[in-house]
């Protein structure tokens, strides 16, 4: 099950070719096994009896040569195109029409040997958007911009300063350079005294930079809604899109919690509006199965 539901697309990024032409991306891995969830009864057996079935369904694949994969897909978006749409595409909770924005396969992932040693090269991992390649920037996703400090942030009060010298985390191949040394857990031997950049005494070698476009900005600075919000169409097409039976399990979820007796009647008289924008026949339902249950 591991395999099979391990399915993500990542924040949206901008990408800059060599002509400085900025181009927003929307990236998304694909499981070749496919999506399959597990059912409320299903789930409550299968993680109770081992809560850590799908790493260990991962692990066993991996290690018998049922090797999982995923396709890297992108979608893209000519940021002069913003303003036709009815939502911001830079809104982390909306998706990007797959009939309007096509998903492109540029790549895959074959994950094809475990790890030796599972604190070593997993515990101690630290991802960061912070870090790209040259010619990957950043948008103006609200999310994506507090996480570009925060996870670097974090990874040095969970793994110390020196984090980025650790062999899950340095690069392969080549020798770690940059001016972060001493501190905490600094295991190189460097003789150096730069610390700090740019300097004339500076040993290191430093990537030559890539263009940042620029944009000119003019306006207030607010605090509010994110403009074109449009945040009941999506749900609604995705409640729309799918069969009777998962609609009825959905509805008996919600319902399990809205219902709750303590859950007041304004609460639940807020949520079937909700709901009513999303799908008028949602809200009729789910305001049904409320009555049902003595909780209207």
């Amino acid at each position: 099950m591991g395999r099979e539901s391990l399915s993500f697309h990542c924040l949206t990024f901008t990408s800059r070719s060599s002509s400085s032409q900025t181009t927003f991306v929307k990236f998304h891995w694909k499981p070749a096994a496919g999506v399959k969830c597990l059912l409320d009864d299903e789930a409550e057996a299968v993680g109770g009896a081992n809560h850590s079935h799908a790493t260990q369904d991962l692990f066993e694949a991996i290690a018998s040569g049922d090797y999982p994969e995923w396709t890297l897909l992108i979608q893209t978006l000519d940021p002069a195109s913003i303003d036709r749409l009815d939502f911001d595409p830079l809104d982390v909770t909306k998706l990007w029409p797959e009939d309007v924005f096509p998903l492109q396969p540029v790549g895959r992932m074959v994950l094809n040997k475990n790890p030796d040693n599972f604190f070593a090269e997993n515990e101690m991992l630290a991802f960061c958007p912070a870090l790209i390649v040259p010619g990957v920037g950043y948008s103006d996703d609200k999310l994506l911009q507090t996480r570009i400090f925060s996870y670097a942030d974090t990874q040095r009060h969970r793994l110390g300063p020196n984090y980025l010298l650790l062999p899950a985390n340095a690069p392969k191949g080549a020798p770690h350079h940059n001016n972060h040394h001493d501190g905490f857990m600094n295991f190189t031997a460097r003789t150096e005294e730069v610390n700090y950049f740019p300097s004339r005494f500076d040993t290191a070698r430093h990537a030559a930079p890539t263009p940042m476009p620029s944009v000119s900005l003019v306006g207030s600075r607010t605090r509010g809604v994110i403009p074109l919000e449009n945040n009941f169409a999506q749900p609604g097409a995705r409640f729309r899109s799918w069969d009777a039976a998962r609609q009825d399990r959905f509805i008996g979820r919600l319902c399990g919690i809205v219902g709750d007796p303590r859950t007041t009647p304004e609460i639940r008289r807020i949520w079937v509006g909700y709901l009513s924008q999303c799908d008028a026949g949602l809200g009729q339902r789910v305001a049904k199965a409320l009555t049902a249950r003595g909780a209207a």
